[in-house]
């Protein structure tokens, strides 16, 4: 009796054992690594960054996105020369947006402009005064201490912020092209959409989904926001929501110059082995459902109805 008493509580507890207390816009930068864009270009070239290179007889670029996404549209072309090529790597928004990350920010609101002036206009000043106030009223979860010292965050509780901002880009801009075209392709159908669309960008370059339009208000915005705060499940990247972007920054000196005096970070295979449970949000979602892994709840259940089993059995031959 003593011993299924035990395991009830084992499969009761196993859930809150393994949740982390680190914000998910933390814990994404400096554990979730960005996937590979794939990109093709002439014979004998070679392309700086973390790209799957193919090699082709046209003398053009061709970006893809990441293998993970299935996705082998072309998503970008270009001639291939010096300019398309460092325009593919990096840009001045992606400058900006690695700088405000890595100042502490929590996430990079990216207002991709419709060209219609007074809805650009009334999209950034509602986004502005609305992500104020949630830095304002929101609070980042508690550390765990036992998360610092487990390395699942190189940084103290009060060395992390709750912040976020928003930058604005004209969807011509040629120097943003390739930018522009990734972000496009995170969702589909967003490249036939004449409407101001807002990107979260947060940890490595990873854009959380898009809010369209008139979807740019106060419950998907709050909606965002509460995730990227939220504490983590410290689960596999994969199963969360997002798409990594090309951004050409050192992720890893960045969280070092970032973190405490011999803080050192776990490889990403031990924090997998720690097996995490899943965050979960209210409301409705802007991407592809969170995958759960139905087991924990199967298990439990089955540890209570066996151990009510068990009870009626014991006061039954009391009786």
């Amino acid at each position: 009796m003593i011993l299924m008493i035990r395991v009830l509580f084992f499969f009761l507890s196993a859930n809150a054992a393994l949740a982390c207390s680190v914000p998910v816009f933390r814990y994404a930068l400096e554990h979730w690594e960005a996937d590979a864009y794939r990109v093709t270009v002439p014979h004998g070239v070679k392309v700086a960054g973390k790209f799957k290179v193919t090699n082709a007889d046209h003398p053009k670029i061709e970006l893809r996105q990441p293998a993970i996404m299935r996705n082998d549209e072309v998503i970008w072309s270009a001639d291939f020369n010096e300019a398309n090529v460092k325009m593919l790597v990096d840009s001045p928004v992606r400058q900006q947006i690695a700088e405000r990350l890595g100042a502490g920010e929590s996430a990079v609101w990216v207002l991709l402009e419709s060209g219609d002036k007074a809805k650009d206009d009334e999209a950034v000043k509602f986004l502005d005064e609305r992500l104020e106030y949630l830095a304002g009223v929101m609070e980042l979860p508690k550390l765990d201490q036992q998360d610092v010292k487990n390395g699942l965050v190189s940084v103290p509780g009060d060395g992390l912020r709750l912040a976020f901002s928003t930058l604005r880009v004209k969807r011509d801009d040629p120097a943003e092209s390739a930018f522009i075209a990734m972000l496009l392709a995170s969702e589909p159908d967003l490249r036939e959409i004449e409407e101001p669309i807002a990107f979260p960008i947060f940890g490595q370059g990873r854009v959380l989904y898009a809010l369209v339009g008139k979807g740019i208000k106060v419950e998907t915005v709050d909606r965002a926001a509460q995730f990227l705060i939220g504490s983590c499940s410290c689960q596999v990247k994969e199963q969360n929501p997002g798409v990594d972007l090309v951004m050409a920054v050192d992720w890893k000196k960045m969280v070092k110059d970032q973190a405490m005096p011999g803080q050192q970070l776990p490889e990403l295979s031990q924090i997998a082995d720690l097996l995490p449970q899943t965050v979960k949000i209210g409301g409705e979602t802007q991407s592809e459902p969170v995958k759960h892994d139905p087991w924990p709840m199967v298990l439990s259940a089955a540890a209570v109805v066996l151990l009510l089993a068990l009870l009626k059995r014991f006061w039954t031959r009391r009786g």
